[in-house]
C-alpha cells in the first residue's frame, strides 16, 4: 500500500494492490469483526482456519513499499528531507486521521491513545494501544522515513546495502525466533518492537529488491540477452511466477501453509514480485489487462478504513444474525464489497483532494 508515482505504476502490481487489500478485509472479517454475529457456525469456523495465515499478506505491502521506495529516492536523488516528509504525510496522514478520529468518536479508543497515534506512534513502542488494524501505517511511515534518511547520509553505497541486509535479517529473525515461526506486533523484551521490525525488514527487502532488479535488467540487456531465446524466458518467468503465486494462495486461503517457518511467505512474495516486475511472464500480461488494475488506487484507503466499515455493518447488516448464519458466501461477500466501497468514497472526498491540495502547496 506504499506511495507509486504515476510515472513508476504497473498495471500488474496495481492488481495485486487491489487484491490483497481486499484480501486483509476478508482475513479481519472472519478472525474479529463478523464471527460474533454467526452463531459459531461452521462454515464460517472453516474459513476463518483455512484463512488464519491471510494476515502475513502485511509482509508482502511492506516489501512492496520498499521497492518504490528505491524507485523514488533513485528518480529524485536531491529531493529534501523536508519535502519527502510532507509529501509522506500528504499521502498517508488526512485518511489515516479521519480513520483515527472515527476510532475514538465511535469505536471506544481511548482520546488519549488517539492523539498519539494521530503522530504515527502506534506500533512503536511508545504507546501501549499496539492493536487495531492501522498500526501498518505507522511502523511504513517510519520504515520509510529512517531508509529516506539513510540514503540521504550514504547515497546508495555499499555500505549502505550492507547495512540494509543486517536490519533486513535481524527484523525477520527477531519476530521468526519470537513467535515460532510468524510475525507479531508487539513490543519484546520492553524494548524491541515486532511491528518495527517487520517493517524495517519488508521495506529494507523491498529497497534491495529494486537494486537487484537494477542490475538484473542491465545484464540482461547487454550479454544475456543476445543468447536466450525470448520464448524459452517468457515460459520460465511465467512458470515461477504462476508457482509462487499458487503457493502463496495455496498458503494464505486454503489453510495449508508452504510451511511451519511463515519466512516462507517472504521468499516467495520476493520471487513472484521480482518476476512480475519484468512482465514478461503470461500471468503478468494477463492480469495487466484485467480493469480492476484501475482500482489499486483505492487500496490504502480501504485498509485505513476498514474498521470503521465494520462497524457500520455492526449496527446495520450483521444485526440479521440469522441471515449472516445461514448465507456465508452472500455475506461475506457483502461486507467485502462494503469495506471496500466506503474505501473508494473516503479516496474521492479526502485522499484525492487532500492530493491534489498537496501538490499545489508544494509546488
Amino acid at each position: 500500500m506504499g506511495e507509486m508515482r504515476s510515472s513508476t505504476k504497473l498495471k500488474n502490481i496495481e492488481f495485486i494492490r487491489i487484491f490483497f487489500a481486499v484480501s486483509i478485509v476478508y482475513f479481519h472479517l472472519l478472525h474479529s469483526f463478523i464471527i460474533p454475529f454467526t452463531e459459531d457456525a461452521a462454515v464460517y469456523q472453516e474459513l476463518a482456519r483455512q484463512s488464519k495465515y491471510a494476515k502475513y499478506i502485511v509482509e508482502c505491502f511492506f516489501i512492496m513499499s520498499g521497492y518504490f521506495l528505491y524507485r523514488s529516492v533513485m528518480l529524485h536523488s536531491e529531493q529534501k528531507t523536508l519535502d519527502f516528509v510532507l509529501k509522506k504525510l500528504i499521502r498517508l496522514w488526512p485518511v489515516f486521521a479521519v480513520s483515527t478520529i472515527l476510532s475514538v468518536i465511535f469505536l471506544n479508543v481511548p482520546l488519549q491513545e488517539g492523539f498519539l497515534n494521530l503522530f504515527f506512534l502506534q506500533s512503536t513502542g511508545l504507546t501501549t494501544a499496539w492493536t487495531g488494524l492501522n498500526w501498518y501505517v505507522s511502523a511504513f511511515f517510519f520504515a520509510e522515513l529512517f531508509y529516506f534518511l539513510m540514503y540521504k547520509a550514504m547515497k546508495n553505497s555499499a555500505g549502505m546495502k550492507l547495512i540494509i541486509c543486517l536490519i533486513v535479517y535481524f527484523g525477520y529473525v527477531l519476530n521468526i525466533m519470537y513467535t515460532d515461526g510468524g510475525f507479531a506486533r508487539k513490543v519484546v523484551f520492553g524494548v524491541f518492537s515486532l511491528a518495527m521490525a517487520r517493517a524495517a525488514a519488508g521495506v529494507g527487502l523491498g529497497y534491495l529488491l529494486g537494486n537487484l532488479y537494477d542490475k538484473a535488467k542491465e545484464r540482461w540487456t547487454g550479454l544475456y540477452a543476445q543468447h536466450m531465446n525470448a520464448s524459452v524466458i517468457t515460459a520460465l518467468i511465467t512458470f515461477i511466477e504462476i508457482s509462487s503465486f499458487c503457493l502463496l494462495m495455496m498458503d494464505f486461503f486454503v489453510g495449508k501453509r508452504v510451511g511451519k517457518n511463515q519466512f516462507m511467505v517472504v521468499v516467495l512474495f520476493s520471487v513472484f514480485f521480482f518476476c512480475m516486475l519484468t512482465e514478461k511472464g503470461l500471468f503478468s500480461r494477463l492480469i495487466s489487462r484485467l480493469s480492476v488494475c484501475r482500482l489499486g488506487k483505492y487500496a490504502y484507503s480501504i485498509y485505513v478504513m476498514q474498521e470503521f466499515s465494520f462497524y457500520i455493518l455492526e449496527k446495520t447488516f450483521w444485526k440479521n444474525t440469522d441471515f449472516i448464519k445461514l448465507h456465508a458466501g452472500v455475506s461475506l461477500t457483502v461486507s467485502v464489497v462494503f469495506a471496500a466501497a466506503v474505501g473508494a468514497v473516503v479516496w474521492h472526498l479526502i485522499e484525492k483532494p487532500a492530493s491534489k491540495l498537496g501538490k499545489k502547496i508544494l509546488l
